[in-house]
């Protein structure tokens, strides 16, 4: 029998959605959707090229761990756009452990 106080536990540690996506995609999909919009494309244009992003981003983190796409940006962009206090530099990968 399982128990219960487990299962709520772990159904207060999911991530907040949108819907049936995440809440961090449908923030992305909407900031895409809005740039497009800038840029000049119709509406239905800005829509759809947001929700092809939120889905491509979507399937992207199936089976991902959490954190997945902050450490991959971590590792391919520059240090600019973001540091992790965490993990080791760049350089010293190979080195630590």
């Amino acid at each position: 029998m399982a128990d219960h106080d487990t299962l709520i536990v772990s159904g207060l540690k999911d991530p907040w959605k949108f819907l049936f996506v995440d809440m961090d995609v449908a923030m992305l999909a909407v900031l895409v959707s809005m740039l497009l919009m800038i840029v000049g494309l119709s509406a239905v244009m800005a829509a759809a090229g947001g929700g092809g992003f939120a889905y491509v981003l979507h399937v992207s983190r199936r089976g991902k761990p959490k954190g997945f796409a902050r450490h991959f940006s971590y590792w391919y962009f520059p240090p600019v756009v973001t540091q992790l206090r965490s993990v080791p530099p760049v350089w010293a990968h190979r080195t630590v452990g």
